[in-house]
């Protein structure tokens, strides 16, 4: 093994302490980027401080800085929770056994509460290109969490991750390296972790909840970042994860975006350009709400023994001539001129080309991002079947992160119902169960159903074009079952009533009803009466 810089004081010889060193430097390294797309995502990022004009007097400097703050257009948000949002997991299905489908699968989802922890870890993707879940050996409080980009890291070929943690309590901060081991002919034998830990005072990787550190890393190139120290120790012996390897994988599990990017991330430079033509416009619009004024033909500097002011004792001939007494603000304000000045004033420009252009790159940032153009503009009017066609990137892309999801959530439930018990889950096939992207009315919905009534199955109608979990089918089908029996019970029930209301039958007497007296007599079947 080639020799590297370990950050394990007690090892820099095994395979685990280069994982760990070379895994935890990754981490270490992505962190910059991290804060640029959390502060284009709040809407945090700032104009670079050299768009200021040099030469500011300290009074205009204030208002620059607040041109700064107020020139950010916050499109990285609405960018990324377009197509977060449409990501909608509504259950999970076993889908190996088409005789019977079985409700467990969709009841351990919803034991772990996967429809929420889901979500938050499509909005990791959206932002960061990355999400990352770990199914532990404990049921409390539940099997899978959620863990944030800021403190994970997962190699390309799956075979080892890092997780960084930091207890305030303890004052310590750990480093957990996840690995697989395989033998010789590349089986996979061993999947396990192993924790290595470093006492301090503060943590070294920036927590996502310090929104105020990670602004300014993104906003002040001059920040420097703490780098993590090379005096981390192993504790103890490693841990096992069995159902890791009855599954064939790590309990930490990566979902991508494909890219290794967040959906707005390749296109920084796009939102940057619209921050800085807004702030542009700011700067034009409030300076010139009030027009610089200057003088020309100004050839002298002093008071004269002609001047109005010295005539007047206001001032003495050889005084310097003061623009501020000269110049009063008001609307009855006189200007006393010397002979030979004139007023100069600077014209209004036009800021329609900006905006114009702004216009054009807010378009092209549409088109760039396959978001719908009447999404980041709602002004834009088109048809409706245009505003369909527009929508057709966005669905391809939904249904694209979907499909990628779908893999890393089947391995993260398999490897959770295997911990619970379930050891047949390892060899069967799941899927995921999601609503529609674009969701139709429940009138188009039914209509489609009924349509389909007769040529397919209820189960199938109800799991296909009802988007109905398989717990929801199965409640489904015993109610249908139950109101099937409802009906024959009550339909047996109204003609057994009808039959005895229409004739009382006792042997072979009849009982009938004489209209004349009302009395009632027994008629034999043959007619002869009786009684």
């Amino acid at each position: 093994m080639a020799a590297f810089d370990s950050l394990l004081a007690d090892d820099n010889e095994s395979l685990d302490a280069y994982w760990l060193t070379v895994l935890a430097k990754r981490l270490e390294a992505r962190i910059p980027k991290l804060c640029k797309l959390r502060a284009f995502y709040d809407g945090a990022e700032l104009v670079p401080t050299n768009a200021i004009p040099s030469g500011v007097d300290p009074k205009s400097y204030a208002i620059y800085r607040r041109f700064l703050e107020l020139g950010t257009i916050n499109y990285a948000r609405v960018i990324a929770d377009n197509v977060s949002s449409r990501q909608k997991p509504i259950g999970f299905r076993q889908v190996s056994d088409h005789a019977m489908r079985s409700v467990e699968a969709d009841t351990a989802w919803a034991d772990n509460h996967m429809d929420l922890k889901a979500r938050q870890m499509f909005h990791d993707v959206s932002i960061y290109g990355s999400g990352y879940m770990l199914v532990t050996q404990f049921e409390y409080p539940q099997r899978i969490q959620v863990l944030t980009p800021w403190e994970t890291w997962v190699e390309d070929d799956t075979e080892a991750a890092v997780w960084y943690t930091y207890s305030e309590f303890d004052g310590m901060e750990y480093l957990h390296l996840f690995r697989c081991e395989r033998d010789e002919n590349g089986s996979l034998k061993r999947v396990y972790r192993r924790t290595a830990s470093r006492e301090t005072d503060r943590r070294t990787l920036l927590a996502e909840s310090d929104t105020e550190n990670i602004y300014d890393v993104c906003n002040d190139p001059e920040k420097k970042l703490s780098t993590l120290s090379s005096d981390f120790r192993w504790n103890g012996g490693t841990e096992e994860y069995p159902f890791g390897l009855e599954c064939g994988g790590l309990p930490l599990i990566r979902l991508g975006s494909g890219t290794g990017m967040g959906v707005f991330e390749p296109h920084l430079p796009l939102l940057a350009s619209l921050d800085q033509q807004r702030f542009d416009r700011f700067c034009i619009q409030t300076m010139q709400a009030f027009r610089q004024r200057g003088i020309k033909g100004m050839k002298r500097l002093t008071y004269t023994e002609d001047d109005i002011q010295v005539i007047n004792g206001q001032k003495k001939a050889g005084d310097q001539i003061d623009m501020s007494d000269a110049f009063a603000m008001g609307p009855a304000a006189l200007w006393l001129l010397p002979d030979g000045c004139e007023i100069w004033e600077s014209q209004v420009t036009d800021i329609q080309q900006w905006v114009t252009a702004s216009s054009a790159d807010v378009k092209q940032l549409a088109a760039a991002t396959g978001t719908p153009l009447d999404v980041l503009s709602p002004d834009v009017a088109g048809s409706a079947e245009g505003a369909q066609l527009k929508r057709e990137t966005l669905v391809m892309r939904v249904e694209d992160l979907n499909a990628r999801a779908n893999d890393a959530l089947v391995r993260a439930m398999r490897m959770a119902m295997v911990a619970e018990g379930d050891k047949s889950a390892a060899s069967e096939r799941f899927e995921t169960v999601w609503a529609p992207i674009a969701p139709n009315s429940e009138l188009s919905e039914a209509q489609t159903a009924s349509f389909l009534k007769e040529v397919l199955a209820p189960k199938t109608l109800m799991r296909q074009y009802l988007h109905m979990t398989e717990t929801e089918i199965s409640e489904a089908m015993q109610d249908m079952a139950e109101n099937t029996y409802q009906n024959a019970f009550t339909t047996a029930s109204a003609a057994s009533d009808a039959a005895a209301r229409a004739s009382r039958q006792t042997g072979d007497f009849v009982q009938v009803d004489d209209s004349d007296d009302g009395a009632s007599a027994l008629v034999d079947v043959d007619g002869d009466a009786n009684g």
